[in-house]
């Protein structure tokens, strides 16, 4: 994209600062100037790392880049290679990055790469009063890796867009307060759903589902009933996917995802 096209989409962003839907908007934005398929924000102070941005080209695929996001914060960041490198840069100035993933060492790269498909990584990066905003753009494997007008447009306009994250963050930081995001059922159904997808990504969506569903603790019956498929079938989809998952019982698998749910459970909303 040309630069002097991208004013009125920047613009575009500065509206979308402290809404509910920032996220899915900031993603929408990006994908129009540079076009991406997965995209994750995050904002690390002193003591803590959030995430502003977690979004994908489809719903699974969101779902997923919201999970790793989680796991990226709790451990994920200490072996990224990239983020290893923010240390050594200029604070003050906006930094492009571009992240193959074979720079990365093996357990990460099959957790944040193989796994949810992606190839190729630009990141750009700066700290804003003691915090650090790092936005990464990722596109996955049968795509073309970005362009030199991607790169050059991220070197260009870079340093507004991390002004528009750190602002939005700041926003978010005041009026979440003392609030805890309330998330539904479907929504914590999809995390779980993401988790065990991101453990072995050859399980079917049916196959996956019914296994986040076993999880929150559904019976048999009650996966029958909410996806209108016999229990003979439910029963079918189960045992391929704990061939796959190489767990032998229903403990087995509640006991490898539950910790999911703990972290998730007060904040529950029921719909």
């Amino acid at each position: 994209m040309e630069m002097d096209n991208a004013i009125e989409p920047i613009g575009s962003m500065v509206s979308l600062i402290g809404k509910d839907d920032f996220s899915q908007g900031f993603f929408a934005i990006m994908d129009r100037l540079i076009g991406v398929d997965h995209c994750t924000v995050f904002m690390a102070g002193e003591s803590a790392m959030r995430t502003l941005v977690a979004e994908a080209n489809t719903e699974e695929s969101a779902s997923r880049a919201r999970l790793l996001a989680e796991s990226y914060i709790e451990e994920g960041h200490r072996s990224d290679p990239v983020w290893s490198l923010c240390e050594s840069l200029p604070k003050t100035k906006c930094s492009l990055l571009v992240s193959p993933a074979d720079q990365a060492d093996d357990t990460y790269r099959q957790k944040f790469y193989v796994n949810p498909g992606l190839k190729h990584e630009l990141a750009i990066t700066s700290t804003i009063d003691d915090t650090r905003i790092y936005a990464g753009f990722y596109r996955e494997r049968g795509h073309e890796d970005f362009s030199r007008r991607s790169m050059d447009f991220l070197a260009h306009c870079g340093s507004a867009i991390i002004q528009i994250l750190h602002k939005h963050g700041e926003v978010c930081a005041h009026r979440d307060i003392g609030r805890p995001q309330a998330i539904s059922q479907k929504a914590l159904l999809e995390r779980v759903r993401a988790a065990i997808n991101a453990d072995d990504n050859t399980l079917t969506a049916r196959e996956a589902e019914i296994c986040a569903s076993i999880v929150l603790g559904y019976t048999v019956l009650g996966i029958s009933l909410n996806l209108g498929i016999s229990i003979n079938t439910v029963a079918t989809h189960r045992k391929r996917a704990y061939a796959k998952l190489r767990v032998s019982s229903q403990n087995e698998l509640f006991a490898r995802y539950f910790s999911i749910v703990e972290r998730n459970i007060g904040l529950m909303r029921h719909h």
